[in-house]
């Protein structure tokens, strides 16, 4: 895929655009010259420290009231969302499991109302929904996962398949063409799973995780984005999308890869059973999880990587002062 210049500013409405993911995307879109109108919940008066995010327009909802003035997504090419409370970092209380699922769900719901409000020839051409491959469980071993493989087990697989569900009512109720973006495990230098990974390795203590035999689904914050935008501007991509490199690889090869670039040794293994004390569920279902999935749909439509391996994921993505 070339990412061109538009000579017109279709509109794309983006809630979740302060996350990790989010703020990327929005940088994307307004390169590429979209117009974005931001969905957010903070008051009028705060200012922005990101310049891209002063120069897009913001339009104000509350999607745990249920509250989005449908004009907000009015002729819109497409609204994405992603907003959800962060899956690691934290363990899953009961308490949490909750903020995870109501995060979520609240505001795809919050929008598909929105959408079924508009008259249809005002309905947003297209949405985007966050999704996982959390979705397929958290362990299948070496079965390869396509966007057509059957439904897990799990916390995550079940709150996957309700966030979907709520995304897939914008399609089935009101004829808007809906793509569910199951993402990966996705690296970056500033945030995610990757500056977690750094660290002992910048102390002395890099690790592989468990027995290093589980498929890491990694995809560079970059080619995520772009994907994103892929899904967007290519009318004949609809439903499930598996937002992963095309090369999975398992835990010890990753830090293999790892030590390699940062010229650290990873001589030493976190145990298993001391991840799931410290982290809980969240620990075998992310940190722990063996997903072997492959981006099928992206490839058969023709999306190209620019990092379709790990090796060259951490080459894109690790900041320089990182390596050797």
């Amino acid at each position: 895929m070339t990412e061109r210049r538009l000579t017109e500013r279709p509109l794309v409405v983006l809630a979740g655009a302060s996350g990790f993911i989010g703020s990327h995307l929005l940088d994307a879109l307004v390169t590429l010259g979209f117009e974005v109108r931001r969905l957010q919940r903070s008051a009028p008066e705060r200012i922005e420290d990101n310049p891209t995010a002063q120069n897009s327009g913001v339009a104000y909802w509350n999607p745990s009231e249920g509250i989005c003035d449908e004009e907000h997504l009015a002729d819109a090419a497409a609204v994405i969302c992603l907003n959800g409370a962060n899956l690691i970092g934290r363990p899953w209380t009961d308490s949490y499991k909750t903020t995870l699922l109501r995060s979520r769900i609240d505001s795809v719901n919050t929008i598909v109302d929105a959408i079924g409000r508009l008259p249809k020839s005002r309905r947003p051409r297209a949405f985007l929904s966050g999704s996982a491959v959390g979705i397929y469980g958290f362990d299948r071993g070496d079965e390869k996962l396509t966007e057509e493989s059957s439904y897990g087990e799990g916390f995550l697989a079940d709150l996957c398949i309700q966030w979907e569900a709520a995304a897939q009512r914008a399609q089935d109720d009101y004829g808007v063409r809906t793509v569910l973006l199951r993402t990966g495990l996705v690296l970056g230098p500033e945030a995610g799973l990757l500056p977690m990974m750094v660290i002992p390795y910048r102390l002395g203590l890099g690790a592989q995780l468990g027995s290093g035999q589980s498929w890491m689904p990694v995809i560079s914050v970059v080619d995520h984005v772009r994907a994103m935008v892929f899904c967007l501007t290519t009318p004949s991509i609809e439903g499930p999308v598996n937002l992963v490199c095309p090369e999975p690889l398992r835990n010890e090869e990753f830090h293999e890869n790892l030590s390699h670039y940062l010229a650290r040794p990873a001589f030493l293994k976190a145990p298993e059973v001391l991840l799931r004390t410290l982290g809980g569920q969240m620990a075998q279902e992310v940190i722990l999880a063996s997903q072997r999935a492959l981006p099928h749909k992206l490839l058969a439509e023709g999306f190209m990587f620019t990092a379709p391996t790990a090796f060259e994921i951490l080459g894109q993505v690790l900041p320089a002062r990182h390596r050797r």
